[in-house]
């Protein structure tokens, strides 16, 4: 404790990836040196030259920060020789195909972390878990390995993060924070970890499972609203109706309505962690429900448009947007990947073009007479695309979004999700 007050404690964080490194510029830019891990290499070298592996301006002007004041550095390995205080654990806990969780990193980094003296240390949980991991997993293995108790002889707490890809730094700083130590001296070390950060941080307290369960509960509740909002979208084409009109009627001023806005869902942590609770069950969950209902609406788009042109087989299809979600690069779980997938699957010729993924085609590419563009992405740099897309000689326009109106199209068939008008 005494070393944290003093910001002489040494901070190291496992998994330097869109968790793990932004915490880690975070605590460095707040006057702790920290230690970042990670088994990437090509990350590594990436974060020792300043650079943010992925895209993230935000956390690029940290990384900036850090270089001038040298609090942040990596390595390849945790091990003894890393002298740490206070270890932070971020790394994946992804689905297996069965859709059970896969613990592996996890078990790859306690194995790290039992390699150094953990005698009044302090583990701090920033991983997505299913509840009573801590409890059943990770606290045993740690004592078992390390011939210490938690609580007595180390300290061990479960602070999941709940940040909003690309708002990281803003979000670290200022989002309350959710603690679930394992006793009370574990508690009040990981509060004043925190208060390091921002004076004024909210501070929550749970037990260890009651803090992996909230942040279950927070992504599944968003995850479930995202469901029904696309539900929505698929009576309103039955109806011939227009699904966003009637949501922005149904949310206009209307304190008890606050109706998402249909569109692709997808993303390393929203799906999945649902998964965490309804694998865990033997009935079927509404969970379980809205994940069908989700993962289901890039077909129902590759269908509407069967429906509209006929075969798809040897059509060149344009899509614009390849990321999970708008102004990113991140293609894990991504809907337009399935997108892509399943256009391909029927024969389609595709072509692809993402502002920011590089490996994608130049928008002139993407744009040179296709058969029809899919907006399958929302990013900012596509709002104004609409005469690019009327000059192309594309007959048909499906926007997944709804970033255009039919209006912008004189010679174009203009299709939306969620409007069967």
């Amino acid at each position: 404790m005494d070393k944290v007050r003093n910001q002489n404690a040494v901070i190291s964080v496992l998994g330097l990836g869109r968790v793990g490194l932004p915490l880690a510029t975070v605590f460095a830019n707040s006057g702790f040196k920290v230690i970042g891990v990670d088994n990437n290499s090509d990350r590594l070298e990436s974060i020792k030259k300043g650079e943010c592996p992925f895209y993230d301006p935000q956390l690029q002007e940290n990384l900036n920060a850090c270089s001038s004041t040298g609090n942040l550095s990596t390595v390849l390995n945790f091990d003894k020789n890393v002298q740490a205080d206070v270890i932070f654990i971020t790394v994946g806990t992804p689905n297996t195909e069965k859709n059970n969780v896969d613990y592996s990193q996890l078990y790859s980094a306690l194995q790290e972390v039992c390699q150094i003296n953990l005698k009044d240390k302090i583990i701090i949980m920033r991983s997505t878990m299913p509840p009573k991991t801590t409890d059943d997993i990770i606290i045993p293995f740690i004592e078992f390995n390390s011939n210490l108790k938690a609580g007595i002889d180390f300290a061990i707490a479960v602070c999941p993060e709940r940040i909003l890809e690309g708002q990281a730094i803003k979000e670290i700083q200022e989002l309350p924070e959710i603690i679930g130590g394992v006793n009370e001296i574990s508690n009040n070390i990981a509060a004043e970890l925190f208060k390091k950060i921002n004076p004024q941080k909210d501070l929550l307290y749970l037990s260890p499972s009651g803090a992996e369960l909230a942040k279950l509960f927070t992504n599944i509740f968003r995850y479930i609203s995202f469901a029904l909002s696309n539900e929505f979208a698929i009576w309103a084409e039955k109806y011939g109706l227009d699904a966003s009109e009637l949501i922005k009627i149904a949310n206009y001023n209307y304190p008890r309505s606050n109706i998402p806005k249909p569109g692709f869902v997808g993303g390393p942590c929203l799906g999945k962690d649902g998964s965490f609770l309804d694998s865990n069950t033997t009935f079927s969950s509404i969970v379980s429900t809205a994940w069908k209902l989700n993962e289901s609406i890039p077909q129902h788009i590759v269908n509407n448009i069967k429906n509209i042109l006929g075969p798809i087989f040897n059509k060149k299809i344009t899509v614009l947007g390849l990321s999970f979600k708008s102004g990113s690069d991140d293609l894990r779980d991504s809907p337009s990947v399935k997108l892509v997938n399943i256009l391909e699957s029927a024969g389609a010729n595709v072509i692809i073009h993402d502002p920011y993924v590089k490996t994608t085609a130049d928008l002139s590419t993407a744009l040179n007479s296709p058969d029809v563009v899919i907006l399958a992405t929302n990013h900012k740099e596509f709002k104004n695309l609409a005469s690019a897309i009327q000059q192309s000689g594309c007959k048909i326009i499906y926007d997944v979004w709804g970033m255009y109106d039919k209006n912008d199209f004189t010679d174009i068939d203009y299709f939306q999700f969620g409007n069967g008008s």
